[in-house]
């Protein structure tokens, strides 16, 4: 019995340590002080994968301004993708045509940006207020949560994204400054929702050492070159799929290197840690305090790159005290030595072998950027904007003259040709209309130059002032239809041919080159 009381007497003493030890923040006191033993193993500083990321003292894990970046950038980069992609969508519901003017002004400018609008509140709305989240914040493991770490109701949802728009014209440093100053980080639409993007953790991740493992600027140089040859041989093959004669797949092709990009930067540095030239060199991507990256640091050392691969980037890389890139600074990375995975060989090969198939399939392309008659006109059209009322390409802006509604006829010349094949011999006639040229006193004069350049690029046919037209009109305000005829020879070689249409409006000396294809089949 002397011996529990003994025993209870301890126990007290030692809780009564433990208590003033917490009030006055002192070490906890050590079972050999308070005369207890134990045989359990010394508890380890760094805890184990099955050991959860504790929170901070706020009670809310609140994403890092890092996160909230590469998220934001990543569903803007979408939204972009869904504008160009609108843009074609509503050309072809009112025009019937893809490659035109993009709506920027006018009625149709304000009706498709009102509608784009409303789609860029409901791309935001509907993620957030069903999954509390959206496809950045997703790959960021961020959320929207309430003050309190719950889901945010579809009120909160809907105001914070109707203030979005007053955000993004703040968008810059006074943006930064209201995320870094304002409670839990929350920008103006946070503010008012009552809301707050929260950080999650499946498990606190095993560390590698940095200090005294950095790697060497010189060896960081070497390894970037490496890099930046893969890169571009990745990107070069994607690019060997432009075709000049192919205008729409062709800037499909186009809008689609970037996302060829980030995949590259984020397969090999978010999800292997590494790259082709680290790996070589047995180095590593990791977090400034050893732990592995994620989405977030991946995607902004992909969008960063371009700062590094010139004399600043170099200079950055040889006087930071941790040999960074500022790429590295922007994404909190550092690059250290660490043992070789030998899984990263294989993905080596499989990433040699996908680059060397496309290059295989892009080398078919006949008007690959390789060949010596490769151009790229056909931008021209694509890239026409509306101003003013008048169409115009970047490069001609005050000029009105646009191509719409280019047909390829049946033999009556009036009825649309559905497939644009025809055989050697065989007569083609299209017709276009011509609209922006300059009316004086109801008279305009507008000339039309007609080449064919065969499949090899030569020249196989050219007709300056193939048509004249100079006369006075009876509705002016009226396109004009131009209907052209050309017959085959009957030696034609099968394959792609482009027809070359240039328009002068000689009242106004303004001028217009469209291109379009055809092909012939034996």
């Amino acid at each position: 019995m002397a011996d529990d009381e003994k025993l209870e007497e301890t126990e007290m003493a030692f809780d009564k340590e433990i208590e003033e030890a917490l009030e006055e923040n002192t070490p906890l006191p050590s079972f050999e002080k308070s005369g207890w033993e134990t045989d359990a193993p010394a508890q380890r500083a760094v805890p184990d994968e099955e050991e959860p990321t504790p929170l901070p003292p706020t009670g809310l894990n609140i994403g890092h301004l890092r996160d909230r970046a590469a998220a934001a950038l990543f569903d803007i980069l979408l939204l972009g993708y869904l504008y160009a992609g609108g843009a074609l969508v509503y050309n072809f519901i009112v025009w019937r045509e893809l490659l035109r003017p993009l709506p920027w002004s006018g009625n149709h400018g304000f009706i498709f940006h009102l509608l784009f609008g409303l789609l860029f509140f409901l791309y935001f709305f509907i993620q957030e207020g069903v999954f509390f989240t959206t496809i950045g914040k997703l790959f960021a493991r961020l959320s929207v949560r309430d003050t309190m770490g719950r889901p945010a109701g579809l009120l909160a949802v809907a105001v914070r994204n109707l203030l979005r728009p007053i955000d993004l014209l703040l968008a810059g440093l006074p943006l930064w400054f209201l995320l870094e100053k304002f409670p839990h980080q929350q920008r103006l639409g946070d503010l008012a929702a009552g809301t707050v993007v929260m950080k999650h953790f499946k498990r606190a991740p095993k560390r590698l050492p940095v200090a005294g493992y950095t790697a060497s600027a010189s060896l960081r140089l070497i390894a970037g070159m490496i890099d930046l040859c893969f890169a571009l041989f990745w990107i070069g093959g994607v690019v060997l799929f432009v075709d000049d004669a192919e205008p729409l797949f062709s800037l499909m092709v186009l809008a689609a290197v970037p996302v060829f990009y980030l995949i590259w930067h984020l397969v090999w540095e978010g999800m292997l840690q590494t790259s082709p030239g680290l790996w070589i060199f047995g180095l590593k991507i990791v977090g400034e305090d050893g732990s592995p990256i994620g989405f977030t640091q991946g995607f902004l050392r992909a969008l960063f790159r371009l700062f590094d691969s010139n004399p600043f980037g170099w200079a950055t890389l040889f006087l930071s005290s941790k040999n960074q890139r500022p790429s590295d600074l922007a994404a909190a990375t550092v690059v250290v030595h660490a043992k070789r995975a030998w899984n990263i060989f294989i993905a080596l090969g499989v990433s040699l072998g996908l680059m060397g198939g496309i290059w295989i399939a892009g080398l078919t392309n006949p008007h690959n950027f390789l060949t010596p008659f490769f151009k790229l006109d056909f931008l021209k059209s694509a890239f026409t904007v509306r101003v003013g009322g008048m169409e115009q390409t970047p490069e001609a802006r005050g000029r009105g003259l646009f191509i719409k509604n280019l047909t390829f006829l049946e033999d009556d010349r009036t009825t649309p040709r559905e497939e644009t094949i025809f055989k050697p011999g065989q007569r083609i006639f299209f017709s276009f209309d011509a609209t922006g040229f300059t009316v004086r006193d109801n008279e305009a004069w507008v000339q039309e130059d007609l080449t064919v350049r065969y499949p090899n690029h030569s020249i196989g046919f050219k007709q300056e002032t193939i048509v004249d037209f100079h006369q006075r009109l009876k509705k002016p305000d009226q396109p004009l239809e131009i209907v052209n005829t050309l017959i085959l020879p009957a030696d034609a070689k099968p394959g792609y041919y482009t027809l070359v249409i240039s328009l002068h409006d000689k009242l106004s000396d303004q001028h217009l080159t469209e291109q379009r294809s055809f092909r012939v089949a034996p």
